[in-house]
């Protein structure tokens, strides 16, 4: 049987289009784009979750704020359902019993919500209603840095579930049998040097949980580089950094064909470069290598395209502040989205590589008017428009977000943002 990163194929979600309550499919969790089962309004979307199917992130099936959120539901399966106002089956839950349907979410409150509705605020649902507990790491630790190049990655989960799925990015590394509610992943071949990102979803019954995150690095007793963004092949705009990690290194040395483009300094491990002005609009091969004294690491390359993108973004670091009830540092950005000849009225905005323990300022989830997708609890936060677009970023114009992030230290290396990204979800 095939997976993919978000559950098996027989139980995958999928979009259709259509309108009113007779097009949605039996036996399964069908949510619409529009409020009256898509009825009248220009919006004709939806999302299909076949009876026991996870969608732990809407975006994953072309089902975002681009197009609204989900504003009406129907459950046409013999078991209640559930969805979250966040991906991976977090935030506030509100349950669809079976056999049911909603026809409006702009009458179902959501107290703290933008609209203080649940309209537009699903991200992620189950079409069954008993929730499988996220699986929980046990080795390697959380930023551990490790130099065997076979580490093995082990874990525990529920007593009831039967296997572990294990992911980095969207590739299935394996599915590790439970026993004893314990699970365990062996490589059979080495760990690249550098970051890693993994991912687990526990399954029970063809049932799948959400992802559960780890972080941890492969690093030798020398320098060590890894290019963290851009990815590998996309296009980004002109303005973009390259950055990523660095173990046992002083500088990062960037070149692009036999000329050198500039050096990094290291900071915690994190290192960024931009050249002053941007890059020249086109293709790039640019290569880092980390240095301490007369070492240098193995060569690191990334091939990215630069465009002039109608959307771009820039940050600045204000300050941070010790917050007493948590005891972690309180780290303020402005981040400040730019467009260009057309409005852009539905975007993403994000960042990276913050260490572990990182999450969103609850004040700054409680006021903030948009979409919170990733909270910085796997060390990246995403960011997305409010699904009635009135936060839009005006053709020529600009709109600041001030980001209030909890760090657990105020360390001088997170002054910066590092994987800096805008998208704009219609371009």
């Amino acid at each position: 049987m095939t997976f993919n990163g978000n559950g098996k194929s027989a139980d995958e979600p999928y979009v259709i289009t259509g309108r009113g309550k007779e097009a949605a499919p039996q036996n399964a969790f069908s949510l619409f784009a529009d409020i009256n089962y898509n009825g009248g309004g220009p919006r004709t979307k939806i999302l299909v979750i076949p009876a026991s199917g996870t969608a732990n992130n809407f975006s994953d099936y072309g089902f975002d704020q681009s197009d609204d959120g989900v504003s009406s539901v129907v459950n046409n399966t013999d078991r209640d359902n559930i969805l979250f106002t966040r991906t991976n089956q977090g935030g506030s839950q509100l349950p669809v019993p079976a056999n049911s349907s909603i026809t409006d979410l702009t009458r179902t409150p959501l107290s703290g919500s933008p609209t203080q509705t649940w309209n537009d605020q699903a991200q992620s649902a189950l079409a069954f209603n008993k929730p499988v507990p996220l699986p929980v790491f046990t080795a390697p630790a959380p930023s551990a840095q490790i130099q065997d190049r076979r580490q093995a990655i082990q874990g525990n989960a529920a007593p009831d579930v039967q296997q572990v799925l294990l992911y980095e990015g969207s590739r299935l590394l394996g599915t590790c049998p439970v026993k004893d509610s314990r699970w365990e992943y062996a490589p059979d071949a080495d760990w690249p040097l550098g970051q890693h990102d993994l991912s687990a979803i526990a399954v029970r019954d063809d049932v799948l949980s959400g992802k559960a995150p780890l972080r941890f690095y492969i690093t030798l007793p020398t320098p060590v580089v890894d290019i963290r963004a851009p990815k590998e092949g996309v296009e980004v705009d002109s303005g973009v950094a390259v950055d990523g990690v660095a173990f046992n290194a002083d500088t990062v040395t960037l070149t692009e064909g036999g000329t050198q483009l500039g050096t990094a300094k290291v900071s915690s491990n994190l290192w960024s470069f931009a050249p002053d002005g941007g890059w020249s609009i086109g293709k790039h091969s640019v290569t880092a290598k980390a240095v301490q004294g007369s070492q240098e690491s193995e060569p690191d390359t990334v091939n990215f395209t630069a465009a002039n993108k109608n959307l771009k973004v820039e940050w600045k670091f204000n300050s941070s502040w010790q917050d007493w009830q948590s005891h972690k540092y309180i780290h303020s950005y402005d981040i400040t989205m730019y467009a260009g000849e057309t409005d852009v009225k539905h975007w993403n905005v994000g960042f990276g590589q913050l260490p572990d323990g990182s999450v969103l300022a609850p004040e700054f989830e409680t006021s903030f008017w948009g979409l919170i997708i990733d909270d910085g609890s796997d060390g990246n936060v995403l960011l997305g428009s409010p699904p009635e677009g009135v936060h839009i970023v005006p053709a020529k114009g600009n709109l600041t977000i001030r980001v209030l992030v909890l760090i657990p230290t105020q360390d001088a290396a997170y002054q910066k943002l590092y994987g800096l990204f805008a998208k704009s979800l219609t371009e």
